[in-house]
């Protein structure tokens, strides 16, 4: 699936957002997309909310991260990552 980030600049999110890299994920752990919103068209912003899951099926985090354009057309996006309680873990202000 392609989404439009820009005027001009197409970008798939598998090529260009590797989560469960972003996030550190271990390799026993998978990250399910629980929902994906985008506004603008082109899309000037975009969210995603992850829950990481244990390879029994245990929730032990979530995530929310972001994507914005601003009018001046630099792009900014960061994460935070939540404990299973809702408490925040940890956060950042790039995805790169």
């Amino acid at each position: 699936m392609v989404y439009t980030l820009s005027s001009g600049v197409s970008t798939s999110l598998n090529e260009t957002h590797n989560f469960e890299a972003i996030f550190r994920i271990a390799a026993t752990n998978h990250l399910m997309l629980v929902r994906f919103r985008s506004q603008g068209c082109p899309a000037v912003a975009v969210d995603w909310e992850h829950d990481e899951y244990t390879s029994d099926g245990r929730l032990v985090a979530r995530y929310q991260s972001f994507e914005r354009l601003c009018p001046s057309g630099e792009r900014q996006n960061g994460w935070r990552k939540f404990d299973r309680t809702g408490q925040l873990v940890s956060e950042t202000d790039n995805l790169c």
